[in-house]
């Protein structure tokens, strides 16, 4: 069952963010988390609740082969994308955007 999924600014802006340093490190690198990161996106619609609630209500998925976790949360059909955050920095910073 396919969700309806929204990537809100603050997340976009986030994955713009790293893309960008991922670019100053090698093209390649660039392109490869940019695909992780459209990767994860189809798993969150196909099935956003295969991934465990983390804080409260929000639920995170976390990237195979970069040190991410994209912060979501499901309400009805629809799972909203709330940021996309290293897994060095605070995950308070992912949930207060909820």
């Amino acid at each position: 069952m396919n969700y309806k999924l929204i990537v809100k600014r603050s997340a976009e802006h986030d994955i713009t963010e790293a893309a960008d340093w991922y670019y100053t490190q090698g093209t390649h690198l660039t392109r490869q988390f940019l695909k992780e990161i459209d990767e994860a996106i189809k798993l969150l619609q196909d099935n956003p609740e295969q991934y465990q609630k983390r804080y409260n209500e929000v639920r995170v998925l976390f990237t195979k082969n970069f040190p991410f976790g994209v912060y979501y949360t499901i309400e009805n059909k629809l799972v909203f994308v709330h940021a996309v955050l290293h897994t060095k920095r605070d995950p308070k910073s992912g949930t207060k955007r909820t």
